[in-house]
């Protein structure tokens, strides 16, 4: 796998004498309690509520604001720091601890925040369920943020399902993240974050794989297919990158074929620039790329075309989960926004359509797909892709429009993942 790996947390374990223990840095229990060391472990109190009453000096947010993980799962929460809560801007550091019933012990729950301490109006919370430690249930973590003897906390409710995670999430944005994956202080971008919530909000447990890309423009580095083998469903996500096969390489197709012939896998792509970067054989011309003519099923594309850089809908197509749905992209926003479309091959199912002149390809302008499916894919004709070539970051729910937790949704029920 090179430089790039599975995420896994940094171990920060709880439990202890109290009703919570910390899994981070520094950690305060509640009345009579002690505080925890600042590194692998740390002391609760008897009430665990993190300290005194609540400061009004600052406050924090987090998203997603409840986790459902199975064992061996892992989460990025955002924290979302309000400075101004107070008659003046809350300029100290801020330490950030997660504190854990002491019904789960070692490495049940480990965390790490990053920043820790906190300067700025963020940081993020990655949280690792273990394999030991802790059983299926319902948790309430909490989350606590220090500054002298100013404490705040937030609840963060955890669901333990016993499953083992069969998804996998690959980042592939080009963002700062995957400039050094190993390095957890770089930010993450709109589409990893966006990503993270729409599995935690179907309730799939997930681990992710951020592709190592050193040097922008450079071609990211692979993940194995000794390391997808493992999983059954593969969501894989650009953003807006592009360029010299940033958003998928033709080693990075090759390993993803070998994984769809192996049989019963399910594949979503979700990339704006997947054609501009590897297709561009036009409408009516064939369509040479191997993984796009037999795997998305396409027998032409068009890249960007009339879509570029503007507002557009795309409009669910009847008869398929989507029917009756409409998605607004707005311009540029919050990511750089495009589409990439699709001329069907026979079986493969139009899912979402636009209204473009394809590379000016034909007498005007249409409804053509920009969101297809095929089933009964790869050698053993049993796996199915979802192509997604609208930027679902910039969707905005407005009147008599879908969210892109929608349009996220129905691919899922598409490909027999969820129910209707």
């Amino acid at each position: 796998m090179g430089a790039a790996g599975l995420l896994a947390a940094v171990v920060g374990c709880g439990g202890s004498s109290g009703d919570k223990g910390t899994g981070g840095a520094t950690g305060k229990g509640g009345t009579g309690a002690g505080t925890g060391s600042g590194g692998t472990t740390g002391t609760g109190g008897t009430t665990g509520t993190g300290g005194g009453a609540q400061t009004s000096d600052y406050s924090f947010s987090l998203a997603p604001t409840a986790l459902s993980l199975p064992l061996g799962g892992t989460q990025t929460v955002a924290v979302s720091i309000d400075r101004d809560t107070g008659s003046t801007t809350f300029t100290s550091p801020i330490t950030f601890s997660l504190l854990v019933p002491n019904s789960v012990t070692g490495t049940g729950v480990t965390a790490q925040f990053t920043p820790n301490p906190a300067t700025a109006a963020t940081t993020s919370l990655m949280v690792n369920i273990g394999t030991t430690g802790i059983v299926a249930g319902t948790y309430t973590l909490e989350v606590v943020g220090t500054s002298g003897a100013d404490t705040f906390t937030v609840n963060l409710p955890l669901t333990v399902t016993s499953a083992a995670n069969t998804t996998l999430l690959i980042d592939n944005d080009g963002s700062a993240n995957n400039g050094d994956p190993s390095d957890t202080t770089l930010p993450q971008s709109t589409s990893d974050t966006l990503f993270a919530s729409l599995l935690q909000g179907e309730s799939i447990g997930f681990n992710t794989f951020v592709c190592d890309q050193t040097t922008a423009g450079a071609t990211a580095a692979d993940p194995s297919l000794s390391t997808i083998m493992n999983y059954s469903t593969i969501v894989w996500y650009t953003g807006a990158a592009y360029g010299n096969s940033v958003t998928m390489s033709p080693s990075q197709e090759a390993i993803l074929e070998g994984w769809l012939d192996s049989g019963n896998k399910t594949l979503f792509v979700f990339s704006e620039n997947l054609i501009y970067d590897n297709g561009q054989a036009y409408w009516n011309e064939g369509e040479p790329d191997e993984f796009l003519a037999s795997y998305v099923g396409a027998a032409g594309d068009a890249a960007d075309g009339d879509l570029d850089h503007v507002t557009y809908t795309g409009t669910g197509a009847a008869g398929t989960p989507f029917a009756n749905e409409a998605f607004h992209v707005i311009m540029d926003s919050p990511i750089a926004s495009s589409a990439d479309v699709i001329n069907p091959a026979a079986g493969t199912d139009t899912l979402v359509t636009v209204v473009e002149n394809p590379a000016q390809q034909l007498t005007a302008a249409t409804a053509v797909p920009a969101v297809v499916g095929r089933k009964h894919v790869g050698q053993m004709a049993t796996s199915t892709v979802v192509y997604v070539g609208m930027p679902i970051e910039d969707i905005l729910k407005t009147t008599n429009n879908n969210t892109n937790a929608d349009l996220f949704h129905a691919a899922l029920v598409y490909a027999g993942i969820k129910a209707q």
